[in-house]
């Protein structure tokens, strides 16, 4: 899974998923704080473990969620 499956698999409405840069910050993008929270847990899942904080910052970007996800499997 990429991180454009993932945080799409999250979002209420996934089109908005096409408006959104590799490196936009979502908070900002336009994500509210409930997917944000599921795009979260979504990637410990998919990481089969809680992350930690620097992993949690990751995880507000596209780019940042490819890297976690990259990490773990490399």
């Amino acid at each position: 899974m990429n991180a454009r499956e993932l945080v799409a698999s999250c979002l209420d409405n996934p089109l908005m998923l096409d408006r959104i840069g590799d490196a936009e910050e979502f908070h900002t993008a336009g994500i509210n704080s409930g997917e944000v929270i599921r795009i979260a847990l979504r990637c410990e899942e998919e990481v089969g473990r809680p992350l930690d904080d620097d992993e949690l910052a990751l995880a507000g970007t596209l780019q940042g969620i490819d890297r976690l996800l990259a990490k773990e499997v490399g």
